[in-house]
């Protein structure tokens, strides 16, 4: 919904406030009677009805419906930027060590963690220390189904017989 479809419900809710427009406003007043006329053109309802809307936002008889909405725009953006603005000074006394950043050489770096990449079982589970050539089942990579990697201690995932295939490379034109 665009700023006019919300203004024009709150216009028709209260359709007091366009009782009030016709008893006040000339051109509003006069917009509405050339509407009920015979023979208008849609082209020039439209131009009525744009009138009318610029009456009822409470702007100048010449203002166009298009300016009128670009201005409610800048309105918008203008409390926008002073909300931003309000929070934007209440959250400046936020110290950054506080929230996971450490100063390092004159610049913010995020802290990184002391706890491990993953729970000590699942380490033991995911790698080998084999002291072979990770043939056997003896292999936790090759008893749980997996292919050794640079995490297994002793191989590393390169020398050793459960190690992934290297992928051939392909010629290309450089």
């Amino acid at each position: 919904m665009d700023v006019t479809q919300l203004r024009l419900e709150a216009i028709w809710s209260g359709q007091r406030i366009a009782l009030k427009k016709i008893k006040t406003d000339a051109d509003f007043k006069a917009a509405a009677e050339t509407c009920c006329t015979k023979g208008k053109t849609t082209a020039d309802i439209i131009a009525l009805g744009e009138k009318a809307l610029v009456s009822l936002y409470g702007r100048r008889a010449g203002d166009a419906l298009d300016m009128l909405r670009y201005k409610r725009l800048w309105e918008k953006v203008a409390s926008s930027t002073t909300t931003v603005q309000d929070w934007i000074d209440k959250i400046c006394d936020l110290k950054p060590e506080m929230w996971g950043w450490h100063l390092s050489s004159g610049r913010l770096d995020p802290c990184t963690t002391d706890l491990p990449p993953a729970p000590e079982l699942l380490l033991k589970m995911i790698r080998c220390n084999c002291k072979s050539d990770c043939r056997s089942k003896r292999c936790t990579c090759r008893k749980h189904g997996l292919e050794c990697s640079l995490a297994c201690a002793e191989c590393e995932g390169i020398s050793c017989l459960n190690s992934p295939s290297p992928e051939p490379v392909a010629d290309c034109d450089v």
